[in-house]
């Protein structure tokens, strides 16, 4: 797995009992809203939470592989392999 990063949150307060707005940083002056149901089970206002953010690299080759895969037939369907070389 790659590098990752833990930030504190701080759930200030539930709007529309669907949206947490999360206070993020040691600081806790970067607000976010984010889905109530994307939340631990029973969180609410005022709990504290440790949020982790990794890099998905093995997400990102399988993306990266299936979108050359399109390229790949794109080309062959359109006859052009000599032709011209495209990024998406």
């Amino acid at each position: 797995m790659g590098q990752s990063k833990q930030i504190h949150a701080a759930i200030d307060r539930i709007e529309d009992n669907d949206v947490a707005v999360l206070l993020l940083g040691d600081d806790e002056k970067t607000q976010v809203d984010l889905p109530l149901s994307l939340l631990p089970s029973g969180a609410s206002d005022g709990d504290h939470l440790k949020i982790t953010i990794s890099i998905d690299k093995e997400s990102r080759d399988a993306a990266a592989s299936r979108v050359k895969s399109l390229q790949d037939k794109l080309t062959q369907k359109s006859g052009a392999q000599n032709h011209k070389d495209f990024k998406l």
